[in-house]
């Protein structure tokens, strides 16, 4: 072989490595780059509080059926542990809500995600 075709072939297989290791790149940033589209995902017009206060300004089989308790027994509960305990209003979400989404819970045993979506809620706020 001729050193000529040999420097050749190596600048060949140096050009192609290359453009193959910046299309990797750029597929490898694009992909990446796709996590920081941040777009809302919680676009419920009904929001929890708003879907709360339906149910409780509602029939009473339906508070009951979401709740598992009736209206009366909640308004208490809330009593209760507002002034035995901590529990109180934060920033964004009431403690009638708080309660609410925690006794949804415990009577649909529905999934973090599915609480997400019924009271408009990031997984952090479910989760707390």
């Amino acid at each position: 072989m001729q050193p000529n075709t040999l420097l050749s072939q190596i600048l060949k297989v140096a050009v192609t490595s290359s453009m193959t290791v910046l299309l990797a790149g750029a597929a490898a940033s694009t992909s990446y780059a796709s996590r920081f589209d941040k777009s809302c995902q919680h676009t419920s017009k009904l929001t929890g509080q708003n879907w709360f206060d339906e149910l409780l300004n509602g029939h009473s089989g339906r508070f009951y059926n979401q709740f598992g308790m009736h209206k009366h027994v909640f308004s208490a509960l809330v009593k209760v542990l507002r002034s035995r305990t901590a529990f109180a209003d934060t920033k964004h979400v009431s403690a009638e809500e708080q309660l609410a989404i925690f006794l949804h819970f415990a009577r649909r045993a529905e999934s973090n995600r599915a609480l997400q979506e019924r009271f408009q809620r990031s997984p952090d706020t479910i989760t707390k």
